[in-house]
């Protein structure tokens, strides 16, 4: 058993778990996101405040060029999808 406990934890990925928190109006808090995010295990969160209807997404563009190979990036729910879904568009 420990060494199954072992060999799973050699398997996981060594990078951060960088968590991305977006809402559509600066009215809205990503607080209620953060919360499950740090929850998750997340260390870093990047934030980010937008229109629904604007397809640009600064900080996570931003965020895709700077992560690395091994980090893992969560997001609540379909937050990150939609944001991605965006970026690919243009």
């Amino acid at each position: 058993m420990a060494a199954d406990t072992r060999n799973r934890a050699s398997r996981r990925p060594q990078g951060r778990l960088i968590g991305y928190a977006r809402v559509s109006t600066d009215e809205q808090a990503t607080e209620a996101q953060e919360m499950e995010l740090r929850a998750a295990g997340c260390d870093q969160i990047v934030q980010e405040h937008g229109s629904g209807t604007s397809r640009a997404r600064p900080a996570l563009s931003k965020l895709l060029r700077d992560i690395d190979a091994g980090d893992t990036l969560a997001s609540s729910g379909s937050t990150v999808w939609h944001a991605l879904s965006a970026i690919s568009l243009r």
